[in-house]
């Protein structure tokens, strides 16, 4: 279930109209709803390169990565198996990870040391904004903010629809090592 206020967040208003639109259509539907995609670490990948620090303002904010080879699992599952008709999955990976503990992953999986500038959320903000638009920006800030210490919920659905546990972040990590390699 999309949180409350999915409306006014920017974000989450996105995924809100599409399923809107979608439960709105003469058709059944099922909606996949991952957390985290594990590939969101690609973005640290060009500093980590460059053996620069990765700038993070909230160190400690916890998310549930999500391995895309998870999500493609039940995709398939879902668009081939009958039962799965008309539901909505939540699917996270398997663990709540800060983005520090993330980050210790990737330095223990490429065996170099990765270092973390904790910056306040306006330098990140700015240092964002060719990429990402302030108003998403801040819903990411926002949603960070949230989440900083606090694990976040965890599912068994990947495990329920495939029948295997959701992969691990190091699991994507080493999967995709050749990311963070020079």
């Amino acid at each position: 279930m999309l949180a409350p206020g999915a409306a006014g967040d920017p974000l989450a208003k996105s995924h809100l109209d599409v399923e809107t639109a979608l439960l709105a259509a003469p058709l059944t539907t099922t909606i996949l709803r991952p957390g985290s995609f594990a590939r969101n670490a690609r973005a640290w990948a060009w500093p980590i390169k460059a053996g620069r620090p990765v700038s993070l303002p909230y160190p400690g904010s916890h998310t549930d990565p999500v391995h895309e080879r998870d999500l493609a699992e039940v995709a398939f599952t879902v668009l081939t198996d009958p039962g799965h008709q008309g539901r909505r999955l939540h699917l996270t990976g398997p663990e709540s990870l800060t983005f520090g503990e993330q980050i210790d992953r990737l330095a223990e999986i490429t065996g170099r040391p990765i270092a973390v500038e904790h910056v306040i959320p306006e330098e990140w903000k700015q240092e964002m904004a060719d990429h990402i638009p302030g108003p998403y920006a801040d819903a990411l800030l926002d949603y960070w903010r949230a989440n900083d210490g606090r694990p976040v919920p965890l599912t068994d659905t990947v495990e329920q629809v495939t029948g295997h546990a959701p992969r691990t972040f190091a699991t994507w990590a080493r999967d995709h090592v050749a990311d963070f390699a020079d």
